[in-house]
């Protein structure tokens, strides 16, 4: 996987240690999972088993999930993935997370505008992303990223439950990126 550099952030493979990082900044923040499909953790070993399966994924080869860093710094303060692969290989729908007292400067659009041009350069020809109807600021992250409304749908809100949600589907192709 490769490491991607934007203006104020590195985004970079997780490795064995970022669980410390991942709980402290943001798997145990209320806030922050409110509108994930993950609980808050609880302890740091659900951190722990969380970066074991990221870890697991990539040494089975999925090269699609970047610890979101400020340059400079080795700390995780998040992360920008693929969330699920599609259409034969052809979508990808990406997922981002930030740690709250990161939010509102930018971080996740950028890290996301890059991901998303990584994405088309692996040859995926469409990302998607959704978000909570409760969850406008996320959506607006998606147009600042070039992604466009293109519906409602409903959704398993978090995982291992059967509660469902409403959340806002967005798109973008690499046609309207060309």
């Amino acid at each position: 996987m490769s490491e991607i550099k934007t203006q104020r952030l590195l985004l970079r493979p997780f490795r064995q240690g970022d669980a410390e990082a991942m709980f402290k900044n943001w798997t145990s923040d209320e806030d922050v999972a409110r509108y994930c499909s993950w609980d808050a953790h609880k302890n740091p070993e659900d951190s722990q088993w969380l970066l074991d399966y990221y870890l697991e994924k990539a040494k089975d080869g999925f090269e699609y999930r970047w610890a979101v860093t400020e340059q400079g710094e080795d700390e995780p303060i998040g992360v920008v993935d693929v969330t699920e692969i599609t259409d034969a290989g052809k979508t990808a729908e990406l997922g981002y997370v930030l740690a709250k007292r990161f939010w509102g400067r930018g971080y996740v659009t950028e890290a996301a505008s890059a991901v998303i041009e990584e994405l088309f350069k692996c040859g995926f020809e469409k990302i998607i992303a959704v978000h909570h109807i409760d969850n406008p600021a996320s959506g607006r992250v998606m147009e600042k990223c070039g992604m466009k409304f293109v519906g409602e749908s409903s959704r398993k809100e978090k995982m291992f439950r059967d509660d469902m949600c409403t959340v806002r589907v967005y798109e973008i192709t690499r046609g309207d990126v060309l």
